[in-house]
């Protein structure tokens, strides 16, 4: 095995804000790796989140410390994944990144998450509130279908659905969204693969 190609590993540094998320990378190393054609089980575990990840790099155990992007001829990609080998090798299977940006192209709609709290009530008591907490992008996969009302025109029946958003650290079952001013409350959120780029939650209508 010769370790041949150059890379840089970087680390992200993540802050969340109502208002949106500051992402910023910094490079903490450029090292020596060999370069390798990723397993078949890879591609179909990609493929089925939609990302195509292609490449993978041998590098030495010792050399990686949780970096999350990584620079190989220019181009940037997602660590995904590592598998730590003999020999003091590390297996790293990445995912070019404009991949990862043109799945979250999908994200064209705009829902509110809320979450409960409690405030001081005017005998000082604590009384149970609801307050935003993020204005996200997102897509809205409704599960159902619609009744017509007239030529060309339909009304969404469904109370079920699957939200994806754009990853978020916090995000809880005892929270609810609203789309188009209707509550939903969140059954379940997956994170797929544990790729921490999207979130997908699964949400039920409640009816007035």
């Amino acid at each position: 095995m010769r370790m041949t190609e150059s890379v840089q590993l970087f680390k992200l540094t993540y802050a969340s804000t109502p208002s949106g998320d500051s992402i910023t990378p910094a490079p903490t190393k450029s090292i020596f790796a060999e370069k390798k054609s990723i397993r078949m089980s890879e591609f179909y575990q990609a493929f089925a989140s939609r990302l195509s990840p292609e490449v993978m790099f041998i590098i030495w155990d010792d050399e990686y410390n949780g970096e999350e992007r990584l620079v190989w001829n220019g181009t940037v990609y997602k660590i995904d994944r590592t598998f730590a080998t003999k020999n003091r090798r590390l297996e790293v299977v990445c995912t070019q990144l404009d991949d990862i940006k043109t799945n979250l192209s999908r994200l064209r709609d705009t829902v509110q998450i809320w979450h409960n709290t409690f405030v001081l009530n005017s005998m000082n008591e604590r009384s149970p509130s609801t307050s935003l907490l993020y204005t996200v992008q997102a897509e809205i996969d409704y599960k159902g279908g619609g009744t017509g009302l007239g030529e060309g025109e339909t009304v969404e029946t469904t109370t079920n659905a699957v939200v994806t958003i754009i990853y978020r650290d916090g995000i809880t079952p005892d929270m609810f969204l609203m789309i188009d001013g209707n509550r939903w409350d969140i059954e379940f959120i997956s994170n797929p693969y544990n790729h921490n780029e999207t979130l997908q939650l699964t949400v039920r209508q409640v009816t007035p």
